[in-house]
């Protein structure tokens, strides 16, 4: 895990090469375009205005979005990155952008009373999934004012649930240093596991007529699948924002796979508000159901679950800010109370 993490900081550091702008071909050059792409870190609590620590009770991530990968291919760029992009650049066709996203992540899920060390085996177990992400996406630009934009978007995320996923260790020092009491039932937690998924998502935008320069509105839906012994499910949903200059990205998501996208222009300042819904028919959610090889706690899970969020965004050319509230139907029989959290993310744009 300490190799892959190295491994990613590096590969998000040779990557800062020039950039060309998602609908514009790579030789035409503007001062704003990015250069390399954007850096966001997300995070996630069930504190964030709603005062719980239960079920979904913490989220980070932090994940690197490249630029453009066709400007990557000329002499300027690192060996190494520039055979990455041209491999890449094979599996489209030539007249379509594509970038490479990494990311970081690690989410932490707890019954709801953690003041005891023998959890209630009726409730949702201990347990926390640390993993490492790789995204190919495929943009569609719009060919001409009024068409819909899309994006493809296929990810591997690879990681480990139990233990090894710190989860523990995560919450009792967070806890530790905000003065909260430590939660007791980490011994009865979800054995090591490792985990591999697959996903694949398809994303549209369809957008009035001033939305990049002026007031404006988008809409954008999305479905896609996920395999693995993690997580298998199929999701659908979609998201309205409206605003001052919205930003020519996919949205604004919660953690998620798939769910980064960036802006390769952006302007001096925008200013939007969002609200979205993510419902996915679930086949396995190893978190609920339990390890997949060994006997371990496990809950009934419910088939269907579902996102709704709403929150605010603003930014400038180089950074970007949103905060959403999250609401997430029950997820497993029995279940008493629905998850409320706080969802965080800041972008660097470069």
């Amino acid at each position: 895990m300490k190799a892959l993490v190295a491994l990613f900081f590096a590969v998000a550091l040779a990557l800062a090469a020039r950039g060309a702008d998602e609908v514009a071909p790579p030789s035409v050059q503007t001062d704003d375009r990015l250069h390399f792409g954007s850096i966001t870190v997300y995070s996630e609590n069930d504190k964030y205005f709603a005062g719980t620590d239960e079920h979904y009770t913490n989220g980070f991530k932090l994940s690197a979005l490249s630029t453009d990968l066709r400007s990557f291919t000329d002499a300027s760029v690192p060996a190494p990155v520039r055979g990455i992009s041209r491999l890449l650049g094979s599996l489209v066709p030539p007249d379509k952008p594509y970038k490479l996203g990494l990311s970081l992540g690690q989410n932490i899920y707890t019954p709801q009373n953690t003041s005891v060390a023998t959890p209630d085996p009726a409730d949702r177990p201990y347990a926390a999934w640390l993993y490492l992400g790789v995204a190919f996406q495929i943009y569609h630009p719009p060919a001409a004012a009024g068409d819909v934009a899309r994006l493809d978007v296929f990810e591997v995320t690879a990681g480990v649930v139990g233990p090894a996923a710190l989860g523990e260790q995560t919450q009792n020092t967070v806890h530790s240093l905000i003065g909260v009491a430590h939660a007791h039932g980490w011994s009865h937690q979800l054995h090591n596991e490792p985990g591999l998924n697959l996903v694949y998502e398809r994303q549209y935008r369809f957008s009035t007529a001033d939305a990049r320069v002026g007031w404006g509105a988008d809409f954008i839906p999305h479905a896609g699948l996920s395999l693995g012994n993690v997580a298998t499910f199929a999701n659908a949903g979609g998201e309205v924002r409206a605003g001052y200059c919205l930003p020519a990205d996919f949205g604004s998501n919660l953690i998620r796979p798939s769910g980064d996208s960036n802006a390769l222009v952006r302007q001096p300042f925008c200013l939007f508000l969002f609200a979205a819904v993510d419902g996915r028919a679930v086949a396995r959610d190893i978190t609920l159901d339990g390890n997949t090889f060994e006997d371990s706690a496990s809950v009934d899970k419910r088939p269907v679950v579902a996102d709704l969020y709403a929150g605010l965004g603003f930014g400038t050319r180089r950074w970007q800010f949103t905060y959403a509230q999250a609401y997430r139907t029950k997820e497993f029989y029995g279940q008493t109370d629905r998850s409320v959290f706080g969802s965080i993310s800041v972008s660097f744009f470069y």
